[in-house]
């Protein structure tokens, strides 16, 4: 799932313009140490393989953009490294335990981790991503040196486990469990706790089942907005287990989702309005008209990577349901052709 919803997020990337882009230079790390040294920079590095997908789309269609040039240039020496190949990039990888692809490396000039994480990032979010290598508080290096100085707060152990997850350098569950199981109740109902109860609590867990039942709670500490989209998820995901055929799919089922949800008033539940008429079809108890108007009236308003996934889900495993010219109409909803063209063929359509 993740690895699609990879896929299509980066199938939403513009094209960009050619050789306006980041300055790769073709040095050694070394050199490229010196280099920041002696301009007052920092060092920027590229660690990709030459399999991985991920990093051409980020080499073909994001380096190249004039904002991400205009950003990097000036602060950064930037450099490439076949992370598997080049000794340079297997020394990195040794070093910092990389594990994923593309992995981005933010070093001092005096070769010292700022910053550090793995995937890739859509179109201008990326310069965000990386401009965390300058924010104190956020940025993987110094979270990693506080943390393993014996620091405990709890905000700052929240910040360390989550950044240290987006390394994908090491499985975070057994921190998780600890750091879940440091806090008593009314302490895990805050905004930094809120992750703890996304990614980490499956549905029907005890800790989604807490999340549930403090819900007025965590919406005033960490937002409506961010609490709902958690619970959302979760609902989204059973339904599309649904839809997969991974559980019996039956009106009663659909029913008791729905009443769950109703009862928490969720904000922003359009979507979920779709799955939940989807599995209705899957049950046998829609032919799929309402659903298709459905679609049709909540793509526009929708993120186009929701709608992605949305369409990927039904088109895999309804699309029995619609003729031909309806499928088309369909995938004509997908946001660009590169994502169209990838869900037609996973779908077999």
């Amino acid at each position: 799932m993740k690895n699609i919803f990879l896929f299509l997020a980066l199938s939403l990337l513009p094209l960009a313009a050619a050789a306006q882009g980041i300055n790769f230079e073709e040095l050694t790390l070394d050199a490229a140490l010196a280099k920041a040294k002696l301009e007052n920079k920092h060092v920027f590095i590229d660690g990709y393989t030459a399999w991985c997908g991920p990093c051409k789309m980020m080499d073909a269609e994001i380096f190249p953009m004039k904002e991400i040039g205009d950003y990097f240039n000036p602060r950064f020496v930037c450099v490439k490294y076949d992370m598997e190949r080049s000794d340079d990039g297997k020394a990195l990888g040794e070093r910092f335990g990389v594990k994923a692809y593309p992995t981005f490396i933010i070093l001092d000039s005096d070769n010292e981790m700022r910053h550090l994480f793995a995937g890739g990032i859509l179109s201008l979010e990326f310069i965000d991503k990386v401009n965390v290598a300058f924010n104190g508080e956020k940025a993987f290096g110094n979270l990693q040196k506080r943390y393993e100085a014996g620091e405990r707060d709890k905000k700052l152990v929240s910040a360390y486990i989550q950044a240290l997850q987006g390394t994908y350098t090491r499985d975070v569950k057994d921190l998780v469990e600890e750091f879940y199981n440091s806090l008593p109740d009314d302490e895990k109902i805050c905004e930094e706790c809120l992750f703890l109860f996304d990614d980490h609590a499956a549905f029907g867990s005890e800790r989604a089942a807490f999340l549930i039942a403090n819900l007025d709670k965590f919406r005033a500490a960490a937002g409506r907005d961010k609490v709902d989209e958690v619970v959302r998820k979760k609902y989204i995901d059973r339904y599309t287990r649904l839809i997969r055929g991974e559980r019996p799919a039956t009106v009663e089922t659909v029913e008791e989702l729905r009443g769950q949800t109703a009862a928490m008033n969720l904000s922003g539940t359009g979507v979920l309005a779709i799955y939940e008429t989807a599995t209705l079809v899957k049950a046998g108890q829609d032919d799929g008209r309402a659903l298709l108007e459905m679609i049709k009236a909540a793509a526009p308003l929708a993120k186009p990577a929701e709608v992605d996934m949305l369409l990927y889900t039904l088109l895999s495993h309804l699309k029995d349901t619609w003729d031909k010219e309806t499928l088309d109409e369909l995938l004509s909803l997908v946001s660009n052709d590169r994502a169209r063209d990838y869900i037609r063929s996973s779908a077999r359509l």
